[in-house]
């Protein structure tokens, strides 16, 4: 079975990385906090990536709805940022991993 991963990023990744994942994944990319917030009314993902300088404050609300949607399914949560601005120490914490300085 194929992992559920959630790709909130305004930059399509590239067809190389598409290809890379496609076999291990099955994806679902979207551009705007909005699409995330829809998709996960109806999908649990295992994994979620997340582009921080795209959802600024927004990244926090799709943690608090990817937390609250099933105690028993943890999600993976990596936020990538380019940014050279601080983050909120308090969505730090809450990702499992955080890259900086990301180039797709």
């Amino acid at each position: 079975m194929r992992t559920l991963l959630l790709i909130c990023e305004d930059i399509t990744l590239s067809e190389n990385i598409i290809q890379k994942m496609g076999s291990e994944y099955t994806i679902w990319h979207v551009s705007r906090q909005r699409d995330a917030m829809a998709w996960l009314d109806k999908h649990h993902p295992e994994s979620i990536v997340m582009d921080l300088d795209l959802l600024g404050h927004g990244a926090s609300t799709i943690l608090d709805k990817v937390r609250e949607a099933s105690s028993e399914n943890y999600t993976m949560a990596i936020g990538i940022c380019k940014s050279p601005e601080p983050l909120p120490p308090l969505l730090v914490q809450r990702l499992d991993q955080l890259i900086m300085h990301h180039a797709i």
